[in-house]
């Protein structure tokens, strides 16, 4: 799984272009995991981004929903 920076590299837009990018990273797990009262280790919130990267469905996207499935999948 690529970081932001191997990302942000890839990258071959032009300077004024617009674009539409929504990021889900390990801080969206933890965050989410301490607002629904799941624990969750640093460890635990990179397997569920690597989980929602590899299984992600183009036509739905990546939702609170989407980390919540996997947050409850740690229980």
């Amino acid at each position: 799984m690529p970081t932001i920076e191997e990302v942000i590299k890839r990258l071959h837009y032009s300077d004024g272009q617009l674009v539409a990018v929504a990021i889900w990273c390990e801080d969206d797990v933890l965050f989410r995991a301490k607002e629904r009262h799941i624990k969750c280790s640093q460890e635990q919130a990179k397997q569920v981004i690597e989980r929602v990267d590899h299984k992600q469905d183009c036509s739905l996207g990546i939702t609170w929903d989407t980390l919540d499935c996997y947050l409850d999948e740690l229980n």
